[in-house]
């Protein structure tokens, strides 16, 4: 009797532990799809704010896709992934002879060059820190540079006709601007790069946030994109985040 009641309670066990050892086995072996941050090289030897689309899987990087601000993602080819040396090697598009060999020096960082011969290109694709933050503009405080990219801004969505209704977010176009391009493109013009939490994209993004609240999830984007949105309202949240700059910069000097 004693030996039946072992056994059952042993068959129960069992049962019970299948479906929780099946679903962390699935889990393990899930793909993840994240956003990742650090820098990257271009032609030209300029090292730039990096923004990445990546699909991992265990420690393996099974897609590396560099997707930055206002740009077309261009996505590398993943030749090798080596989990016990910890390290993955990617070739440039279009360019196979060009390879970089990302040794991952902790959980969610790589670093590496690409080189082939003629350039070596730096790279280091990471996991979002206050570093990152610091590179997009976070520490940056109200200054007349934030307020002439908002009054730059409004000159480029200055009629129906240059405003682009359709933001997708790349920023190819100098003839149409969505919010977002016109905000790109005025802080490319006004302080040589763009940074998405700078001051001006900032107080833009809250004040949309504060007139319409909880409405939009990609605020810039789908706040350009509502069906009902006009460009006067556009010019309205401008304005309004320029007033609320000059507030701000005033109470700075005082």
């Amino acid at each position: 009797m004693f030996t039946s009641i072992k056994k059952n309670n042993h068959s129960q066990i069992i049962r019970f532990l299948i479906p929780i050892i099946f679903c962390l086995g699935v889990q393990s072996y899930a793909q993840e799809q994240l956003l990742w941050f650090g820098t990257y090289t271009d032609e030209g030897g300029n090292i730039l704010q990096g923004r990445y689309h990546i699909v991992k899987k265990g420690r393996a990087l099974k897609k590396v896709i560099l997707a930055p601000y206002g740009k077309s993602p261009m996505e590398f080819k993943v030749l090798k992934n080596d989990t016990v040396q910890r390290f993955v090697e990617i070739s440039w598009p279009n360019k196979p002879q060009r390879v970089a060999t990302l040794i991952q020096y902790t959980n969610g960082y790589y670093a590496g060059n690409f080189e082939d011969g003629t350039k070596i290109l730096p790279m280091v694709i990471k996991e979002f820190n206050f570093q990152d933050a610091q590179l997009q503009g976070n520490w940056f405080k109200p200054s007349e540079v934030e307020v002439k990219i908002i009054e730059n801004t409004i000159k480029l969505l200055s009629s129906d006709k240059k405003w682009n209704k359709s933001d997708d977010r790349i920023c190819e176009s100098n003839t149409t601007y969505s919010l977002f391009c016109a905000l790109y493109q005025s802080s490319v013009t006004i302080d040589g790069e763009y940074r998405h939490l700078r001051p001006a994209i900032k107080y833009v993004r809250e004040a949309i946030q504060k007139k319409y609240p909880k409405k939009y999830d990609h605020v810039l984007v789908d706040f350009n994109n509502a069906q009902d949105i006009t460009l006067r309202d556009v010019h309205a949240i401008l304005n309004t985040a320029k007033e609320n700059l000059l507030k701000a910069i005033g109470k700075s000097k005082n």
